[in-house]
């Protein structure tokens, strides 16, 4: 008797885990989990939705590198916010980069 327990125990063990398991992962794949992003942050490459994203980074993130051609060097540093707020002022360099920011043709 002992042998037999010990023989079907490691059995009913897999079977149990198998059963488990498998419909678990099968509802995983049928329903794909929605990735959140952080608190505060934008995952979309619109400008205007991410003004508090330093240039730099969203220039790396959403743009093609040529664009760096172009930019204002001075304007990496800055926060979209920040130079949207100078465009609106009127500073030449803010209009540039705001414009090469929101440029079709950079897009990745």
């Amino acid at each position: 008797m002992q042998k037999f327990v010990r023989f079907l125990a490691p059995i009913a063990l897999v079977f149990a885990t198998f059963f488990t398991v498998v419909p678990a992962a099968s509802a995983l794949a049928a329903e794909p989990a929605a990735v959140a992003a952080p608190f505060g942050e934008q995952l979309d490459c619109v400008a205007g939705n991410n003004h508090a994203e330093i240039a730099a980074k969203f220039i790396s993130r959403c743009k093609k590198g040529s664009i760096r051609r172009e930019f204002p060097s001075d304007r990496l540093s800055r926060s979209l916010g920040q130079i949207y707020a100078g465009k609106q002022a009127g500073d030449r360099d803010d209009v540039k980069a705001w414009k090469l920011l929101n440029d079709k043709r950079f897009d990745k």
